[in-house]
């Protein structure tokens, strides 16, 4: 058994890793190999390496190698098996009257339709944009994308009384409705 350590890009995509790690045969020569690491690896699996384990008994053929695999954090990523969950921040007239949003992906940015009236912590699913199923190629997770809507805090005297006038005629057709 082994371990190495991949980032969260090289678990998403795969790659190609050079290890090295102590000679299972006890000997303290250090051996060193290119291992394949499969797209959509997760922390805690493992890569089945044969006939790179210690010696076989009585001349018999070399035991396999485990590496476990251990997947680093990506800042503004939580992944969870194959999906993966991010937030957006959008405008608050964005929530309001619905518009568009660009979102970053591990593939890209997108441009996200938002609808009139989102609320904050509403949740957007973009199929696909998950990491790779490992014994599916072809398919992938999704990404969930959690709205925040950004407060404006620097207004200006007169967007500060447009506002107070929205606030005012929402007051009041609350009353009308009641």
């Amino acid at each position: 058994r082994a371990q190495t350590e991949v980032s969260f890009d090289e678990a998403a995509f795969g790659c190609d890793k050079i290890i090295t790690f102590q000679d299972p045969s006890g000997s303290g020569n250090a051996q060193t190999l290119q291992v394949h690491i499969p797209a959509g690896i997760d922390t805690g699996q493992s890569i089945r390496l044969q006939g790179k384990g210690s010696p076989g008994y009585s001349g018999g053929p070399s035991g396999d190698l485990y590496l476990k695999v251990q997947v680093g954090d990506k800042s503004g990523y939580e992944r969870r098996g194959v999906d993966l969950y991010t937030a957006a921040s959008i405008p608050f007239t964005t929530a309001v009257f619905g518009g568009e949003a660009r979102v970053s992906t591990l593939y890209g940015d997108v441009v996200c339709r938002i609808r009139e009236g989102t609320q904050s912590g509403s949740k957007i699913r973009l199929r696909g944009k998950g990491v790779p199923v490992m014994k599916a190629p072809g398919t992938r997770g999704d990404q969930y994308v959690t709205v925040q809507i950004q407060v404006p805090t620097d207004l200006s005297p007169e967007a500060r009384q447009k506002l107070k006038e929205f606030q005012q005629a929402c007051s009041g057709s609350r009353r009308g409705a009641a």
